[in-house]
């Protein structure tokens, strides 16, 4: 994927992101043992930021349907609707999924707002997204 030019990589990866945003979210199963979703059921998201939540699933390890839906439950607890945090999904995935995934700069532990603008920053730098469109990120 790196040996694309210019803007095609990020095209490339916009089409990504499409499949991924036009699954259903939170998903409904997962195979993970059931010891594993009962922990899950008890977790607390409460001190993680709202772009922390929305980009657990952009992180390179994978989680069992209900921390997701745990995740899921604390933004709409804040009040985020449906297509605020469909919304946010998809400027997570297009900024620091880009990041993580097609670049590469992997990181298993945390993302938040923080990686997103620098996802912005780099983007911009490299020709992938226009001066609009980072405007258009950062000030969602």
């Amino acid at each position: 994927m790196l040996q694309l030019h210019g803007d095609q990589l990020f095209a490339n990866w916009q089409r990504v992101c499409a499949q991924i945003l036009a699954k259903p979210f939170p998903p409904q199963t997962s195979d993970f043992p059931p010891q594993t979703l009962e922990q899950d059921r008890h977790l607390s998201f409460k001190n993680y930021s709202n772009w922390e939540l929305v980009c657990q699933e952009i992180l390179d390890t994978e989680f069992s349907h209900v921390y997701y839906q745990r995740c899921h439950d604390e933004l709409r607890q804040r009040g985020k609707t449906e297509q605020d945090i469909f919304e946010m999904r998809s400027v997570a995935w297009h900024t620091v999924g880009w990041f993580n995934y097609p670049m590469m700069v992997w990181d298993w532990t945390n993302l938040d707002e923080s990686d997103i603008h620098k996802a912005i920053t780099w983007l911009l730098a490299e020709k992938q997204i226009s001066p609009e469109k980072s405007q258009e990120f950062t000030d969602f």
